[in-house]
């Protein structure tokens, strides 16, 4: 302890994981003075590992789907997708348009908006390459997709036109502590492969973790939420093999 003083740091119970937070005088401490978090690989690149979600699953080993069940699923995964992205969209614009921040805030959408591999809405969960690439086919759900994230940051108080906070900031814009729904947005922008907004929000999280947090974490509950810091594209070779999510038997 008597080094740590010496070097000017100050420790404190983080409140949440019993542990100790280090923080410099002078600001928020470094992401080089804390344990790097090491992002999780998409969920079927790790069949067997049961790290993801709310709790431990087993993995089923099921039947095969046929190539043309899994066509049809696919089909019908993009319309749900498409038709809750439309209407959520139009709420995001709606307040946009109404300088009508908070209701952004207090809505639930996550799971269609900004999919991801461990939802807790297993619908609108993708669940291969396939599924990424079906639903970065779509010029309309890409485009959508991407202006969902340009509006949400923007209820938080962030430009990603211009990576900048915005100032001043409107009556009801700014981050209300929905680190959950932060991660959600990176980890999904990372399955995308949408390397320019993923840089575009990590830069967002490390300055609220600079400036909210004082260079603490961000936490779900008690699990910690970092990852979302340490994304990095390409996650895979340009010549990798794409998973169609079935094969024929």
């Amino acid at each position: 302890m008597a080094d740590a003083a010496e070097a000017g740091l100050a420790g404190y119970s983080d409140g949440q994981s019993g542990g100790c937070v280090w923080e410099i005088e002078t600001g928020a401490a470094p992401a080089s003075a804390r344990p790097k978090a090491v992002p999780r690989p998409p969920k079927w690149e790790a069949a067997g590992k049961a790290v993801y979600g709310r709790g431990v699953h087993r993995t089923s080993k099921g039947t095969v789907p046929r190539a043309k069940q899994v066509e049809q699923n696919s089909e019908k995964k993009l319309a749900a997708c498409k038709a809750k992205q439309l209407e959520t969209l139009q709420m995001f614009r709606n307040c946009e348009a109404e300088n009508s921040w908070d209701k952004i805030h207090r809505s639930h959408y996550d799971w269609w908006m900004f999919p991801i591999d461990d939802g807790s809405k297993a619908d609108f969960n993708v669940t291969s390459e396939a599924d990424i690439s079906m639903l970065r086919s779509d010029a309309e759900w890409l485009e959508g997709y991407r202006d969902a994230v340009r509006l949400v940051a923007k209820a938080w108080g962030w430009d990603t036109a211009t990576a900048e906070m915005i100032e001043p900031k409107a009556e009801g814009m700014g981050y209300k502590g929905w680190d959950v729904r932060l991660a959600k947005i990176c980890r999904s922008l990372f399955l995308f492969e949408e390397e320019p907004l993923l840089a575009n929000m990590q830069k967002f999280a490390r300055e609220i973790q600079r400036t909210e947090k004082a260079g603490g974490s961000f936490f779900y509950g008690r699990i910690c939420l970092d990852e979302l810091l340490y994304f990095e594209l390409p996650r895979r070779a340009a010549t990798g093999t794409v998973d169609t999510g079935g094969s024929e038997t």
